[in-house]
């Protein structure tokens, strides 16, 4: 049996955050040589192309700015016959193609001397020793000091899922407004047990990206999701007729108790991405704080060896996401209304803070008054009852 290859880190899935982690790794490497931590990415998919659309609002700068197309400074939310615009100068809402994003990653790992991306690879076997973790390939087996995996893992069944379909389409007249996204019109008579919006990026005004968004405990399937947009596409816009460009779709798990990095099995092993701890359950935003946390984690580990898991999130950030998912499940009639009476209650800015996990103090004061009082009161309590 031929010698596992030895590496200081080796990275499981080269996505969103697999790749984060492997520039800060190329970059760190640079400045500090005689830190170097050699890396291996492992990704299952032979080559990449455009496949996602992340947006967030952005709140600093990035190594992937590059990879931002738009940027808007104007969002609505709709519920019933309301609908609340909010504006912010100095925090836009942008979008980042996944292929401008890969292509970045590529050519800087291709330029690294101590950073190797692997493709059209797997792992078929993690195996956890006292000092190293031995991984399993197709056709090889490598092992390192030290393991994280980004792969996605299977849901627990009873999670509320964030589910969405969307189209990219162009048009052949000007229907949507360029300067200003959509964050949520609700449907007005939305299924029982089920929370339904659509989510609109306008690149043009006869471009844009047009989603569907459902939060459930079951995933809808191709015609519901079809049927969806072609009507909300005739009855918003007033189309006959358009052409799909790229479509998308995807499940975005809402756990009410997220993974505590401090508690996992192995510490050799730390589990990062979208099915970790890394996304904020009670929206789905990932992309800044897997940004955020792919810092800070490599940061840690070139200043001590074997640096332990950095959580990308607070405490008391996922404490608050768990009382709303609590709420999503127990009152999903009353969505919409929330979701409005939030962006209109709380000042734009405070709130974004709120939505991206940077909150000051008298922002989750300012959110708390915003919400109905005496139901958010009695979900706080089930929730400490029930963790």
């Amino acid at each position: 049996m031929n010698r596992a290859e030895d590496f200081d880190v080796v990275v499981l899935g080269g996505g969103m955050t697999g790749l984060a982690l492997a520039h800060h790794l190329a970059e760190q490497n640079a400045m500090q040589p005689a830190k170097q931590q050699q890396t291996l990415v492992i990704e299952p998919r032979s080559s990449y192309v455009r496949d996602k659309t992340w947006c967030y609002w952005q709140h600093e700068s990035s190594p992937f700015d590059a990879a931002i197309s738009h940027r808007w400074h104007r969002w609505s939310v709709s519920y019933g016959d309301h609908t609340h615009v909010g504006c912010s100068r100095t925090t836009p809402y942008v979008r980042v193609d996944s292929a401008k994003y890969y292509t970045i990653a590529q050519q800087q790992i291709a330029a690294s001397n101590s950073v190797t991306l692997r493709l059209g690879d797997h792992a078929s076997e993690v195996c956890a020793g006292p000092d190293h973790v031995q991984v399993t390939c197709k056709a090889s087996t490598v092992q390192a000091k030290q393991v994280i995996d980004t792969r996605p893992t299977a849901i627990p069944a009873g999670t509320l899922l964030q589910h969405f379909c969307g189209w990219e389409i162009t048009t052949d007249t000007d229907v949507f407004d360029p300067t200003t996204v959509t964050l949520m019109d609700f449907a007005s008579h939305p299924a029982s047990g089920d929370i339904h919006f659509f989510y609109v990026l306008p690149f043009s005004p006869r471009h844009a990206l047009v989603e569907t968004t459902h939060f459930s405990l079951q995933v809808a399937n191709e015609d519901r999701y079809t049927q969806e947009l072609q009507s909300y596409l005739q009855n918003r816009f007033e189309l006959k007729q358009w052409q799909i460009k790229h479509r998308e779709q995807g499940v975005i798990p809402m756990p009410k108790q997220t993974l505590d990095l401090a508690r996992r099995r192995h510490a050799n092993i730390i589990p990062m991405g979208l099915h970790s701890d890394t996304t904020k359950a009670s929206t789905g935003y990932c992309y800044p704080h897997a940004q955020r946390q792919a810092s800070r984690h490599v940061a840690a580990l070139f200043a001590r060896q074997n640096a332990q898991a950095v959580p990308a999130r607070s405490k008391l950030s996922r404490w608050f996401d768990g009382v709303f998912i609590d709420f999503l499940e127990q009152h999903p009639e009353l969505a919409g209304e929330v979701f409005l009476r939030l962006f209109t209650g709380v000042p734009t800015d405070a709130l974004v803070r709120f939505l991206s996990d940077r909150a000051r103090p008298d922002d989750y004061l300012r959110v708390m008054t915003a919400l109905p009082k005496w139901l958010f009161i009695r979900l706080a309590y089930q929730h400490a009852v029930s963790a």
